[in-house]
């Protein structure tokens, strides 16, 4: 958004509506000369109401000069006192995240421990792998569903260029999701079997002890 710089014309015609005025336009016109600008839907008010059958616009704005307003800042109006606290906030947070994180690591080493599944280097280096494996897969098929989404839309449909961006956004999200979705069940199932598997084992183990 922008404003309009104050020249000598609109100086001028501010000063003498200014000495007829009374508050609170006195005030406000003050308010327009110290900053040295007027917004354009208050120059339009004013002449409308008192410059008229005086003034022609064009006189006005002759020479025009915008006034760009700032583009506005997150934090740039708060008070020291807020910024400090904001900053007190922030340390608690990260402080209370680094905690949870401490707790979650916890937790799954002793779920690890407790299920006798600690991973050996190779073991960790296989499961990294099929992960960026199954990254780099996911990724090919948005791709290649993407592509063929605009191919079809440009050549057999002749849609429209925004169209075709829209349509293609969103089937790359929802092929995303959709692989995302059988993966994690994927990996659900596994963890189903290997605690089957695991209650097996027990079963077995107790049942040597009766039979003992």
């Amino acid at each position: 958004m922008f404003d309009i710089k104050l020249n000598v014309p609109l100086k001028e015609a501010l000063g003498e509506l200014k000495e007829k005025a009374k508050d609170p336009l006195r005030k406000e016109i003050d308010t327009l000369l110290n900053n040295g600008y007027i917004p354009m839907k208050t120059l339009l008010k004013y002449h409308s109401e008192y410059w008229k059958n005086q003034i022609p616009m064009r006189q006005l704005l002759n020479p025009i000069e915008f006034q760009f307003k700032e583009k506005y800042q997150p934090g740039s109006t708060y008070s020291p006192e807020f910024k400090k606290q904001l900053e007190t906030l922030k340390l608690k947070q990260e402080e209370l995240d680094y905690q949870n994180m401490i707790k979650n690591e916890r937790k799954t080493l002793q779920i690890i421990k407790e299920e006798g599944e600690t991973l050996t280097p190779a073991q960790m280096n296989k499961q990294i792998k099929e992960q960026v494996t199954t990254i780099f897969n996911i990724f090919v098929s948005v791709i290649s569903v993407v592509f063929a989404i605009w191919y079809w839309t440009g050549t057999s449909a002749h849609m429209p260029v925004h169209y075709r961006l829209l349509l293609c956004i969103f089937t790359g999200i929802l092929v995303l999701v959709a692989e995302v979705v059988v993966y994690n069940s994927y990996l659900t199932k596994i963890d189903l079997a290997k605690s089957q598997e695991k209650k097996k084992k027990e079963q077995k183990k107790v049942l040597k002890k009766i039979v003992l």
